[in-house]
């Protein structure tokens, strides 16, 4: 999935939650980003702090994240 992609479903993942018997006006979609954003920031803070550990396979995930969180700013 393209970072684009992941962002978009991220904030509609949101709106369903947050909104589920209606569209979301653009305040409360902004709402929707917001949660996105704050989700997204936890998974590359916590890839952060672990990549001192011990056997672990350094995979660049904060890359892509930093991408979708980059992509979803732009909603």
């Amino acid at each position: 999935m393209t970072p684009k992609e992941k962002a978009k479903e991220l904030v509609d993942e949101f709106e369903k939650i947050l909104y589920p018997n209606k569209f979301a006006t653009d305040e409360k979609y902004v709402k929707c980003v917001e949660c996105a954003l704050i989700c997204v920031d936890e998974i590359i803070n916590s890839h952060i702090k672990t990549e001192g550990l011990v056997n672990m396979i350094p995979i660049d995930i904060s890359g892509y994240w930093q991408e979708v969180k980059n992509e979803i700013e732009k909603l």
